[in-house]
């Protein structure tokens, strides 16, 4: 009990940036209301509020690549505490800001310090967490940004602009203090061959039992393999130019490519990015009460300050919903019903709209009680499923052998999908309105997730090697053909 108290503190930390993280997403709805309800100090066009929106992604995509040199130079510890620092200087530059160049630069600096967080995260829970809590840590994640949305949302309503970013400031504050608490990740520490602080990090967050000893214990036998090998092949790599080392990483690269368990997960990996971001994932967090303000069909965005805290509080249960269906149902059961309910549901929220500004639908009732069922059944139907399988399903498709490389193709691909869906949302709400963008969004979610559908194998309880092998069109049975067939080999021999 000892240890998992320890464990989850240390994650607490994490799961406290997230949280902020959640506040930055959920903050362009408070700020943009509250200019345009009090008309100052500054006056926003859709110009401005789609680049304060999705200007996030632009310096999101820096940090996600500084991010691995940090963690590999610095250490978990240290990269922690560096990816809490931009956050916080983007809330007080909103505290003391009343100029969009000033908005603009904290919300670069917030897309920084998620940058920096995103490839962090995971790792921290998989180096500082036993495997039978990792799940359950990682699905904290989730909770936590949808519950910074949730309270940035709930201040905003109550408090100013100003306040509301004191408030959310608390949350990298916090995290701070948490990870200047935390020992650095032992797993760190061993590939640095600092065995002795390895094995006291070790012991802290994970105990000191015969179990735990022989984990570490392998871990310090790997590394000192490891080391011995790259000392070795030090001589080897003196003996090749740097010129023709570049050109035969590059044609490994390729070679990579053009393989059908790399370039298939790649298109799942960027479809389910697609589907995630268009979906509404980020645009419902900063420009949910814009929409809910033309779906309910109300005269100012103040008019719909409590179903919006509806939606963020959805949302938030069904990060806690979907742990169970994850544990409990199949992957593409799980995702194939989540976005065809989602993408019905942004079909008849449109069709509805365009029926009701045409006169079609006048009965009072339906009215007003249709358009917040619509808009519930929406965010249920997306939060319940895709959201939570966003990642998932990019960490399970890509074989072991690149998994690396596969993680930073469709981590650098979202950046910009962020960015595209962020800027654009603005500019389709006032050209052709909520209803015509939300066609667009679910023809768009259609296209990606019939390409999933053909593509996608099921990778619940399965490995690595057999999703692999799946996608190479190799099925059980072809294998142990294959095997039966190498030992008659072996024994004729």
């Amino acid at each position: 009990m000892k240890t998992f108290l320890k464990q989850a503190f240390v994650v607490s930390g994490a799961a406290l940036n997230i949280a902020g993280h959640g506040c930055a997403h959920g903050y362009p709805a408070v700020l943009f209301a509250q200019l345009i309800r009090d008309g100052g100090p500054v006056t926003l066009t859709d110009h401005d509020t789609s680049w304060i929106a999705s200007s996030v992604g632009l310096m999101g995509i820096v940090g996600n690549f500084i991010s691995p040199v940090f963690m590999s130079k610095l250490g978990r510890q240290k990269s922690h505490f560096i990816s809490t620092i931009p956050a916080l200087l983007g809330w007080i530059i909103f505290i003391f800001g009343n100029t969009v160049p000033m908005f603009l630069l904290a919300r670069f600096l917030h897309g920084l310090a998620l940058g920096l967080r995103t490839p962090l995260a995971a790792i921290l829970v998989a180096e500082y967490t036993e495997p039978r809590y990792r799940g359950a840590f990682l699905g904290t994640f989730a909770i936590s940004l949808g519950l910074g949305i949730l309270l940035s949302h709930i201040w905003g309503a109550y408090l100013s602009w100003k306040n509301t970013a004191i408030v959310c400031s608390m949350f990298p504050i916090i995290s701070m203090v948490i990870i200047s608490l935390s020992p650095e990740s032992p797993y760190w520490l061993v590939s640095k061959s600092r065995f002795e602080d390895a094995k006291k990090a070790f012991k802290w967050v994970r105990g000191d039992g015969e179990q735990q000893n022989e984990e570490l214990d392998k871990m310090i036998q790997t590394q000192e393999r490891e080391q011995h090998e790259n000392e070795n092949g030090k001589e080897i790599y003196r003996s090749f130019s740097i010129t023709r080392y570049a050109l035969n990483s590059f044609k490994s690269i390729l070679k990579i490519f053009k393989k059908k368990e790399f370039f298939k997960p790649s298109i799942v990996a960027i479809c389910m990015l697609i589907v995630f971001e268009f979906g509404g994932a980020h645009m419902l967090a900063a420009y949910g009460n814009v929409i809910l303000q033309a779906v309910l069909n109300k005269e100012n965005l103040t008019d719909v300050t409590w179903q919006f805290t509806v939606i963020d509080f959805l949302r938030t249960t069904c990060a806690f919903l979907a742990i169970f269906l994850l544990k409990n149902f199949k992957r593409r059961t799980i995702l194939f019903t989540s976005g065809v309910m989602t993408v019905l549901s942004l079909t008849t929220i449109s069709v509805f709209m365009y029926a009701r500004n045409s006169g079609y639908i006048n009965q009072a009732w339906l009215v007003d009680v249709l358009p917040m069922v619509l808009m519930i059944t929406y965010t249920f139907s997306f939060c319940i499923g895709i959201v939570p399988l966003n990642w998932v399903i990019c960490g399970e498709v890509f074989p072991l052998a690149y998994r690396s490389l596969g993680s930073t193709l469709s981590t650098s691909f979202l950046t910009p999908a962020f960015v595209i869906s962020m800027k654009t949302a603005p500019h389709l709400y006032s050209s052709i309105g909520v209803e015509g963008a939300f066609l667009v969004y679910s023809a768009t979610l259609t296209i990606c997730l019939s390409i999933m559908y053909v593509l996608l194998p099921e990778t619940k309880d399965r490995t690595l090697i057999e999703i692999e092998n799946t996608f190479k069109g190799i099925s059980t049975s072809d294998k142990e053909v294959k095997l039966s067939l190498l030992e008659k080999k072996v024994s004729s021999v």
